[in-house]
């Protein structure tokens, strides 16, 4: 029931004004080619019905408001939905109608049933960051209001909305300091976007960190812990645009050296592998140490992952749509451990997790839901397999059989 989900993640970015134009253009799409359904059409008769109190009247009055719900505005990028608009509150209920309910069923190979969470709530993580300054000082990004936030070093740094750091070159400014450096930090239930100079755009997932100077050499580099998503822009070393400059992301054993592409790294502390994803471009990942072994030198193609254990770099096919829910809004979970899940319940709800019995780290799910609902939604469809039960105590959530 991914698509579900999917469409729930897409409404929340139109009415938070984050919508891309791709995801804009998928959400459209979607309702188009769901309108020949005749769930869909008894869905809009509801709808109608729930707001004007009576039936449609004629085909032509419900094809009418169906092409409200399609047609309602061009597309404006970052153009936020400053309240809860008819297209919103017509499109969400249509959904649901659709759907029959957001809820999303996981399996597994385990057994089946449902309980359900009486316990207290914890709402799922947002746009929360910490912005460390070259001279120390601290900006929890959440706490401030949008826009210009300060000029640096001939940088113009500025808070968007809706979890976004931009910087941006003053072009009438001389090169400022090389050596100069910022640090954003996102911390558990927490995510954000950052724009670098250079144009490369960065989303930081949660209790990750990245640091990177405020201006690049001729090697662009960059260092992370924890998880993103980079959208690398291309910079050329000349304006004849004959050579690339390149970027370089360092993590904790290893380099990845790109020229302009799209990659997902997964390098938490305290995790055995380092995963590298590849999703457009191309991508060498190079062991820190030791690299002129085969094994330890990685180039990847669109659809590839690369798993550092340290000693070695494995290459193979990505589950690409798993490894980028994080970033869509989603958790998908296709043969995922528990172990494996409720390392990333803890992150984003910031939450401590404790197994009463670790056998049950190994039970495997697949699934997947929007990560925008409170954490007892998530347990209450892992429990409907009715192989394994939780208690949430404060933030502490604990796992039974």
């Amino acid at each position: 029931m991914i698509k579900s989900a999917r469409i729930e993640y897409l409404l929340h970015q139109h009415h938070n004004g984050t919508i891309t134009r791709s995801e804009y253009d998928e959400l459209m799409g979607t309702l188009k080619m769901d309108s020949n359904d005749e769930n869909f059409a008894r869905g809009l008769d509801q709808l109608w019905a729930a707001t004007t109190d009576e039936s449609f009247h004629s085909a032509n009055e419900q094809e009418e408001f169906y092409q409200q719900l399609i047609q309602h505005q061009d597309f404006k990028p970052g153009h936020a939905v400053s309240r809860f608009t008819p297209l919103y509150r017509y499109a969400a209920a249509a959904i649901v109608l659709l759907a029959c309910a957001i809820t999303i069923y996981f399996y597994t190979t385990t057994g089946s049933g449902f309980n359900q969470l009486h316990d207290h709530d914890i709402a799922p993580g947002g746009n929360k960051a910490v912005l460390l300054l070259s001279d120390g000082k601290k900006i929890d990004l959440e706490a401030i209001p949008s826009g210009q936030l300060l000029h640096q070093s001939g940088i113009t740094i500025a808070k968007a909305k809706h979890g976004q750091l931009i910087y941006t070159i003053d072009q009438s400014a001389s090169s400022g300091e090389a050596n100069l450096e910022n640090t954003i930090v996102t911390p558990k239930g927490g995510q954000y976007q950052v724009n670098l100079p250079d144009g490369t755009k960065v989303w930081l997932n949660a209790q990750s960190t990245l640091k990177f100077p405020l201006h690049f050499a001729k090697v662009r580099e960059v260092r992370l812990t924890g998880e993103a998503y980079f959208e690398v822009s291309k910079v050329y070393q000349d304006e004849k645009r004959q050579e690339r400059l390149a970027f370089h992301v360092i993590s904790a054993n290893q380099r990845i050296e790109v020229l302009g592409t799209h990659f997902n790294i997964n390098t938490y502390p305290g995790e055995s592998l380092t995963k590298t994803t590849l999703l457009e471009g191309s991508v060498r990942v190079v062991l820190k140490e030791n690299s002129s072994s085969t094994n330890q030198i990685a180039y990847l193609s669109p659809g590839q992952v690369a798993i550092n254990n340290g000693l070695a770099i494995q290459t193979g096919a990505a589950d690409v749509e798993e490894i980028m829910a994080w970033k869509n809004g989603l958790f998908i979970f296709n043969g995922q451990n528990l172990a494996s899940i409720m390392k990333e319940v803890e992150r984003w709800y910031n939450v401590e997790v404790v197994f009463e019995d670790n056998k049950l780290k190994n039970n495997v799910f697949n699934g997947s839901t929007s990560r925008f609902k409170n954490i007892s939604e998530l347990l209450e469809v892992l429990e409907s397999t009715g192989s394994v039960h939780f208690k949430i105590s404060g933030r502490r959530v604990t796992v039974m059989d």
